[in-house]
């Protein structure tokens, strides 16, 4: 008797529990059911590398950032000597010489014109753009929409739209 009223409720269990699991399925998932919608990326998570072009940043980028000392800094506009990014914050950037800006034929800088400090300054760049260039470091901070001493260009200057044209020149790399 013992053995059979076991099977019951074995049988009875599995009913319940099959039942339950069919319930589960009608109930469904998301924001109005009982799963979240988001996935936990897990301990491993990582975003892929976007590689900003090089020659738009020789040609283009790097030039704009001399023509608006922002390594020197502008002593007419308030700047301190040696007070900006050739000698203050993470984002340093070298100054050298000749450019290799002055080797370009449009985007395309001239073989072996591109030097160890312009290649540092195209880093330390890359790492502050993004393809968003509303969240772009290298954007927000000169236009004043981040923390920055002062306003370098404005949003709607030809220098932020080099920058933001800078952000969907991605290479394959």
């Amino acid at each position: 008797m013992a053995r059979s009223n076991r099977s019951a409720l074995r049988a009875g269990l599995a009913w319940v529990l099959g039942g339950s699991t069919a319930c589960l399925g009608l109930i469904g998932c998301g924001e109005e059911g009982l799963f979240p919608t988001t996935v936990d990326p897990g301990a491993n998570f990582a975003v892929a590398d976007v590689t900003f072009d090089e020659g738009y940043f020789y040609c283009l980028v790097e030039p704009l950032l001399f023509a608006n000392s922002c390594g020197s800094g502008d002593p007419s506009a308030g700047d301190t000597p040696g007070g900006c990014h050739y000698h203050v914050t993470s984002y340093r950037l070298t100054d050298y010489s000749p450019r290799v800006s002055e080797t370009c034929t449009g985007t395309v800088p001239a073989p072996g014109s591109v030097s160890e400090p312009a290649r540092q300054n195209y880093r330390v760049s890359q790492a502050r753009m993004r393809l968003d260039t509303s969240l772009a470091p290298l954007l927000t901070r000169p236009t004043g929409r981040a923390a920055h001493p002062r306003v370098i260009f404005t949003e709607d200057s030809e220098a932020a739209g080099i920058l933001r044209q800078w952000a969907g020149q991605v290479t394959d790399e």
